[in-house]
């Protein structure tokens, strides 16, 4: 065999089990959403939203009420899952045991074998300022290890170098699979405060939660420590940065960034869950999961 190809493989097979690890703690299909479709369970009635399918409305209650609704159901199985991973430069720093990329592999690696063992079809897609790799939602074992032989590859190679990461054309290569719905769980730093407008109308067919993974060392206080570096985007110059901050703006403290995801979350009505590189995955993961029980009032 193949050196190369034996290390893949080990690679994997590591991730794979990481991964398990994580999953045991979770509940399985515990991801439930509230796309509108065909399902067998009614979820709740509300007004229609302009680009909606017009087949949607509900017409004896449009007459009753004076305004177009839509009923909207749990969508039954089996459910189309991606996985929208960040692979910009900014991911690959960190001052922790890991740096926020390979926690965000990590977490990627989680969804996926999650949403194989629900039954369900997982996709994925990663991105910078452009699309890098992307495949629509399949079933079964093939399709997970393609997702995680893609999420191992991501952590050998050097992130190429970009202006800024570009959450957009994720969510416009999702798009492209017009008249489908699906779960999209969005993982990045969000540290450009990038979080796009588009979701708007995304979020009109899709359910989308985002998942921003930090260290805690960007945030610190900034009259504690100042480190020289390169900024991981845009200028290469070498420039003494403290944490908190970059060449380019102030990205501000953990607090407002959150603050900040918050607000677009609800803006949006999307989910949001932060992780930190020095926490474990399968527990953020459980209270997002959780989070959305709630909202449906399971």
């Amino acid at each position: 065999m193949d050196a190369k190809l034996r290390d893949l493989l080990n690679r994997v097979q590591e991730l794979e089990i990481v991964a398990r690890r994580n999953v045991s703690s979770l509940f399985a299909g515990n991801y439930l959403t509230t796309i509108p479709g065909r399902g067998l369970e009614f979820h709740e009635a509300r007004k229609y939203v302009q680009g909606e399918p017009i087949r949607q409305i509900d017409w004896k209650m449009t007459a009753r009420l004076g305004f177009p609704h839509v009923r909207t159901f749990l969508e039954e199985r089996q459910r189309e899952i991606f996985i929208a991973l960040d692979v910009s430069p900014s991911m690959a720093t960190g001052w922790q045991e890991k740096t926020k990329l390979e926690v965000a592999v990590e977490a990627a690696a989680t969804l996926a074998l999650s949403v194989v063992r629900a039954g369900d079809r997982v996709g994925f897609v990663t991105f910078a300022d452009r699309v890098f790799e992307l495949d629509r939602p399949r079933a079964g074992k093939k399709q997970l290890f393609r997702a995680l032989k893609t999420f191992a590859n991501v952590l050998e190679r050097p992130p190429e170098p970009c202006p800024l990461s570009d959450p957009r054309c994720a969510v416009h290569a999702i798009q492209r699979f017009r008249g489908r719905s699906f779960v999209v769980f969005m993982i990045s730093d969000f540290i450009d405060h990038d979080v796009p407008e588009d979701l708007k109308y995304f979020k009109q067919r899709h359910d989308v939660s985002l998942i921003q993974i930090y260290d805690p060392l960007e945030y610190a206080a900034a009259d504690v420590l100042r480190l020289p570096a390169y900024s991981p985007e845009g200028s290469a110059a070498l420039t003494a940065v403290r944490p908190g901050t970059t060449d380019r703006s102030n990205v501000g403290s953990l607090e407002e960034i959150v603050g900040y995801l918050r607000g677009e979350a609800t803006k949006y009505g999307i989910q949001l869950s932060s992780i930190a590189t020095n926490d474990p995955v399968s527990g953020a993961l459980l209270g997002l999961f959780q989070s959305k029980r709630r909202r449906l009032g399971r």
